[in-house]
């Protein structure tokens, strides 16, 4: 673990030391470059099994890969059931869903700044975080929006959307989460087909777009916003990557169970419970044109991932134990180049369910 921090607080020191070019001279600004060191790895464990969640890391320098280096660096677990997680300045923020609480870390040593614990009357049980504009916003199942002040690390602001909200992701001046109904599965999802479209200035909710049953996963690049439906699980319903155009149109693209944006791509898997073979594509958000990403593929793909930065494309999933995706055994990621060439595969815990990346703005 200290040999990691010591890589990361290297690269995340101004390049003070490093040789001047001739037109270098006092009080020349430094040139801000965006720098990507490594991948995190939400592991959300199995509550059921009395597995608790953990958190990988992926050095890029060694190509290694470290467990439970939440854990290393505070001395304690993560705790139950662990989300997702974002990487914003110099902190990151994870969302761990059933000890209801957002841990905060400095994104170098890992040890916690703060832990942020919540009130069921404004909202309980964080989902997923996203972050823009000094501010980062945690979905909470019951029904809430979370605005969190990236300075104070307090909750400023707070939204009542629709049932169950999961991701969520920023276009525009907007934030829209995907109101899922998950836990009225029993009555179809029927009030999980909406995303709210929330204005970022006045933070309420301006429309509740009708999008299709049960969307759960979110992504934009900043203009075009992207939505998949999980529907019922059933054929008839299937799982579907969506686009919302505008308010009032919503246009399905393909079907889809995963997704993760990067570099003008939009990459996703079709997945399906019980599935005979997995599709792995790539749309071009400027065009719109779909190709297949010929990937090696993966047993049972948890998540989708794109480094911003290096345009790696990562994958986690579950290992296959009996015949079966096992959720109770440590899962693994593959790294991919944008080719589809794998660039390693590398060991994480237990329900691999998000990645992200570690990313900072550093002077050169």
């Amino acid at each position: 673990m200290n040999k990691i921090i010591s890589r990361l607080l290297v690269a995340a020191l101004p390049l003070s030391f490093a040789a001047c070019s001739d037109d270098d001279g006092p009080g020349r600004d430094p040139e801000i470059v965006t720098v990507s060191d490594g991948a995190f790895i939400v592991n959300s464990g199995n509550l059921r099994n009395n597995i608790p969640g953990s958190l990988t890391f992926i050095d890029y320098v060694t190509g290694q890969a470290s467990q439970n280096v939440f854990q290393a660096a505070n001395g304690r677990l993560l705790g139950d059931t662990p989300q997702n997680a974002v990487v914003y300045g110099s902190k990151m923020y994870i969302a761990v869903y059933r000890s209801n609480l957002i841990e905060v870390v400095d994104r170098v040593s890992l040890k916690s700044l703060k832990t942020i614990s919540f009130d069921a009357a404004v909202g309980q049980e964080p989902r997923y975080v996203v972050a823009h504009g000094g501010k980062v916003y945690a979905s909470m199942y019951n029904g809430y929006v979370q605005r969190i002040d990236t300075l104070s690390l307090s909750v400023d602001g707070v939204v009542k959307v629709g049932p169950n909200p999961e991701e969520m992701c920023v276009a525009g001046n907007y934030l829209y989460a995907a109101n899922s109904d998950g836990q009225n599965y029993q009555n179809g999802y029927v009030d999980g087909c909406t995303v709210s479209k929330i204005s970022l200035g006045s933070f309420t909710e301006e429309k509740k777009i009708n999008v299709g049953l049960n969307p759960t996963k979110m992504a934009s690049d900043g203009s075009k916003v992207y939505v998949i439906t999980m529907g019922d699980y059933s054929e008839a319903n299937p799982a579907t990557l969506r686009q919302i155009v505008n308010d009032n149109t919503v246009n399905a693209i393909a079907p889809a169970t995963l997704m993760g944006a990067g570099d003008g791509k939009l990459y996703f898997i079709n997945a399906p419970y019980g599935a005979s073979s997995i599709d792995y594509k790539v749309l071009d958000m400027a065009t719109g044109t779909i190709a297949t990403f010929p990937t090696a593929g993966v047993d049972s793909p948890a998540a989708i991932a794109v480094d911003p930065v290096v345009g790696d494309v990562f994958i986690s999933s579950y290992n296959i134990v009996g015949g079966y995706a096992s959720y109770s055994t440590p899962g693994y990621v593959a790294q991919y180049k944008a080719d589809g060439s794998l660039v390693k595969r590398y060991d994480t815990g237990v329900g691999p369910c998000y990645v992200n990346f570690n990313i900072a703005e550093v002077a050169k």
